[in-house]
């Protein structure tokens, strides 16, 4: 499942626009290590639910879609083992 409306010309892009993403994301929340992780958990949630909202409301993808990559999240976050070691 993805947001983001792919070709099959733009997925390799698309791919890399993500990992690019992903790596930017992964060095802000290790500047954030002054903060519990419960705390960071609580406001990366309630940034994603403004974004996903934002993304609905600009016509971006469906309230569907929305619900789709929330559950992928969870699926893949209960689904992995858990680690308390930072």
């Amino acid at each position: 499942m993805s947001l983001i409306q792919e070709s099959d010309e733009d997925t390799a892009g698309d791919e890399a626009v993500i990992d690019e993403c992903i790596e930017e994301l992964d060095e802000l929340v290790m500047s954030l290590e002054r903060y519990p992780p419960a705390a960071i958990a609580v406001a990366m949630g309630a940034c994603l639910g403004g974004l996903l909202g934002a993304l609905i409301d600009e016509r971006r993808c469906t309230s569907a879609q929305a619900r789709e990559l929330l559950r992928e999240i969870e699926s893949g976050v209960l689904d992995e083992p858990i680690s308390l070691e930072r």
